[in-house]
């Protein structure tokens, strides 16, 4: 009996470990499914709060921000203690601290005034970089004290940076770029011993580089371009022996490059360009020789380039354009085998260019234009079989184009105008079928234009004007290339006439100019076909026959001057609702043209008609390729050359011609033209005075014509005028007083005898021919100005001097009257204008 007891109890023990095992077996086969943390309601809490505060609460990506069960259900049915570590773009650890807000691109839009960093004591990343958010940066984030990540770039933030993220002592990423923050870049940053990553570009920060960032030895990336430092560069940043990328540019830091920015023996990347640095390249600079990018363009750096850069073996980019560097480009750089862009524009360098430069055989872009080489150019440059863009151009380069510079096959920028170049035209060129843009313009070459140059079909802008060219225009220049915009061949010494079968498809051609050449015959009609015409300049040539009417039809026509030709007949138009609608140079003087002003055309000008000619923010017409239109104007006999036109300087000039009759009316339309010249025509009439309205005219010349009557006084209100010649013609009356006409001399009047008052020393009476003589039309335009005269004078006050005066009067009138009526004596009683 006890035997069997013991024996029952024994197996009841054997059963209670079996099922505990079961048990334990069990509640280790389903704990995978169940929660593995209870979430702290403190954090989901302050998350709901935050989300209530934002504009757009509605936000799909926070649907999951609630305390709802159903939204918190995944393969068992949680309860609410697992929010809010469920939720969209929040990461929790073991024991349920949020640890991890990655909120990035999510289309936040509100402030962080509302968010409750002491509620995230354990956060180590936070991450709402590309979005909405706005308003300043709570001093509050100084909670976030394990924070390690911290990225609120690409938002809306303003305000300063708080000194307070100074205390993030465990931050390694600090990333607050473009925003619109402001004030200085706290100090406080020095107490970030752990940083790695600093970018605050893109604001509106002012103020120094703190020195203090020469402390932080383990930081690799900074970035501060793009803001209002001012300040020198510290030297401390000298201390930086990891840092590997330093952005600085596009501030207005000053002073010199710290030679101790050559201790940086890891840095590749060294951007200070479009600053206000001064001083030489320290030579020290030489030393870093992981450094692969140095760009230092547009600042004042002077002296000359240090020979120690060659040692930067690893260098791709070496960029010092826009400077007053000098001297000469050391042979050393020739080293600098992995080169890809070397630019060296815009500065006063000199000498010839070292033959070593050839070596650089994976140099892509070559731009040493602007400055002050000489001497030939190396043919050894033609090695160089990887260039893409070559710009020698404003130099003083002598001596034929190299041959060899054929060999670069893969060209497609070859700019050498503005030089001293001499010899015929380089055929060796002609191998670069990639070709896109060739300027030789300004030089000195002879020799025809091979019709060979018909096979760089990928031609856009092809600049040969300003040389001495001669013979023909081959025809294919004008038909060869569908990319083709710009055909300059102006100032050269070519005959013959207008090649006459341009492209009627896909033509793209936008400047043609071939001023100043010894053209023939008559403007072909096939120009139009050039529907995107903006610019054709035939002047100076010995072109003949009628105005080619057909000529407004383009629609894009914004300059036509056909100065100085044989053309003849009257000015007609086409069938065209409104030529000419984006004209704003016309120039058709010393021409053989006759008949009446074009009336249709300057109430068509469209261009010429607003005031403010740059209201869209463009002052100049668009370049092409590199290319800019040029013009020139008659100003007053003189010829005025414009480098670039600009769209307020519209002009029509008509001079020179045999037109007659008066001028129209329309013309007081066109109100931001700037210079009108009419003269040497046989224009009658008298002068409009709704030129008044021209209020941007700063030249007006109607000298040389017959024209009557008086000058408009109204024309004294063109506060722009700055030369006016009315001489030459049959005008009479008071020369206009105030404004700009009180500076203009007597050259602009003479020649009408029936004129007077300053600048001539005729005054006005002299010749003893009343007043009463004017025209009668003209009494009305000065009685605004007569009744001026009793401006500040009563009736009452008249009559308190009556008595008296009238004692007076009656004692000295006959006196006055006896000697000649006194001018204010006649504007008093007769109302007539003075006459002075």
């Amino acid at each position: 009996m006890i035997n069997c007891s013991l024996e029952t109890i024994l197996y009841s023990k054997f059963q209670i470990k079996m099922s505990l095992n079961l048990l334990f077996i069990l509640f280790t086969l389903f704990s995978s499914y169940l929660p593995t943390f209870v979430a702290k309601p403190e954090a989901a809490d302050a998350l709901l709060k935050w989300k209530t505060s934002l504009t757009n609460q509605n936000n799909p990506l926070l649907s999951s921000w609630s305390l709802d069960p159903t939204t918190n259900l995944t393969h068992v049915n949680r309860t609410t203690s697992t929010a809010p570590c469920s939720w969209y773009g929040v990461h929790c650890n073991d024991q349920g601290d949020v640890v991890k807000l990655n909120l990035s691109t999510s289309r936040l839009n509100g402030t962080l005034q509302h968010f409750t960093f002491s509620s995230f004591a354990s956060l180590t990343h936070l991450d709402l970089r590309l979005n909405g958010v706005f308003g300043s940066i709570p001093v509050e984030i100084r909670y976030l004290s394990k924070l390690v990540f911290l990225d609120l770039s690409s938002n809306h933030l303003s305000g300063t940076i708080p000194q307070e993220i100074g205390m993030l002592t465990n931050i390694e990423t600090l990333s607050l770029h473009s925003n619109n923050l402001e004030g200085h870049v706290p100090v406080s940053l020095g107490n970030l011993s752990k940083l790695g990553y600093l970018r605050v570009d893109n604001n509106n920060l002012s103020g120094s580089i703190p020195p203090e960032l020469g402390t932080l030895y383990n930081l690799v990336t900074v970035n501060m371009s793009v803001n209002f430092l001012t300040g020198h560069i510290p030297s401390s940043l000298g201390n930086l022996t990891k840092l590997s990328e330093l952005y600085l540019f596009l501030n207005n830091l000053t002073g010199l490059i710290p030679p101790s920015l050559g201790n940086l023996s890891s840095l590749r990347i060294l951007y200070l360009y479009m600053n206000k640095l001064s001083g030489r390249i320290p030579d020290e600079l030489g030393n870093m020789k992981s450094l692969n990018l140095l760009l230092f363009g547009h600042n004042k750096l002077t002296g000359s380039i240090p020979a120690s850069l060659g040692n930067l073996t690893k260098l791709k980019i070496l960029d010092v354009h826009e400077n007053l560097l000098s001297g000469v480009i050391p042979p050393e750089l020739g080293k600098l085998e992995s080169l890809i862009q070397l630019a060296f524009s815009h500065n006063e360098l000199s000498g010839q260019i070292p033959a070593s430069i050839g070596n650089l055989s994976r140099l892509e872009q070559l731009f040493f234009n602007d400055n002050q080489f000489n001497g030939s150019i190396p043919k050894e440059l033609g090695n160089l079989n990887s260039l893409v863009e070559m710009l020698l151009l404003l130099n003083r380069l002598s001596g034929p184009i190299p041959d060899s510079l054929g060999n670069l096959t893969k060209l497609e920028q070859f700019a050498l105008h503005d030089n001293k170049l001499s010899g015929y035209f380089p055929e060796g060129i002609l191998n670069c079928r990639k070709l896109r843009y060739l300027t030789l313009g300004n030089n000195s070459l002879v020799g025809p234009v091979p019709k060979s140059i018909c096979n760089l079909r990928s031609l856009e802008t092809l600049y040969l004007g300003s040389n001495q060219f001669s013979g023909g225009i081959p025809q294919c220049l004008v038909n060869f290339s569908h990319n083709l915009t710009v055909l300059d061949l102006r100032l050269n010494r070519l005959h013959g006439n207008i090649p006459t079968t341009f492209l009627k498809r896909n033509n793209n051609l936008k400047t043609l100019n071939l001023n100043g050449n010894q053209l023939q015959g008559s403007i072909p009609g096939t120009l139009i076909d050039c529907r995107k015409l903006e610019v054709l300049d035939l002047g100076d040539n010995k072109l003949t026959g009628g105005f080619p009417h057909w000529i407004d039809t383009l629609p894009e026509m914004q300059v036509l001057v056909l100065r100085g030709n044989k053309l003849n007949g009257t000015l007609h138009t086409s069938n065209t609702e409104t030529p000419f609608p984006k004209l704003r140079i016309l120039d058709l003087s010393s021409n053989e043209f006759t008949g009446l002003l074009p009336s249709k055309y300057f109430k068509n000008f469209k261009a010429l008609m607003s005031v403010d000619g740059a209201a869209s923010g463009e002052f100049y017409m668009d370049g092409k390729s590199m290319y800019y239109d040029t013009v020139e104007l008659g100003v007053k006999g003189l010829r005025l050359h414009l480098e670039r036109i600009s769209v307020v300087y519209n002009t029509i000039d008509l001079s020179v011609n045999t037109f007659e009759g008066e001028i129209p009316d329309t013309i007081g339309q066109l109100r931001s033209l700037r210079f009108l010249n009419l003269s040497r025509n046989s224009l009658t009439g008298r002068i409009p005075t709704n030129l008044t309205n021209l209020v941007r005219l700063e030249h007006l010349d109607l000298s040389s014509n017959k024209m009557v009557g008086k000058i408009p006084g109204q024309l004294a209100s063109l506060t722009f005028l700055v030369v006016v010649n009315f001489s030459q013609n049959q005008l009479q009356g008071a020369i206009p007083k105030g404004g700009q006409f009180n500076t203009f001399d007597s050259s602009s009047f003479q020649g009408n005898n029936g004129l007077c008052g300053f600048p001539l020393t005729k005054n006005c009476g002299d010749d003893g021919v009343s007043s009463s003589l004017m025209p009668e039309e003209d009494e009305d335009e000065d009685e605004d100005e007569d009744d001026t005269f009793f401006n500040g004078f009563s009736w009452e006050s008249v009559a308190m001097g009556y008595g008296f005066g009238m004692l007076i009067g009656l004692g000295i009138g006959w006196f006055v009257f006896y000697l000649g009526k006194p001018r204010w004596v006649i504007r008093i009683t007769e109302k007539q204008p003075i006459q002075t």
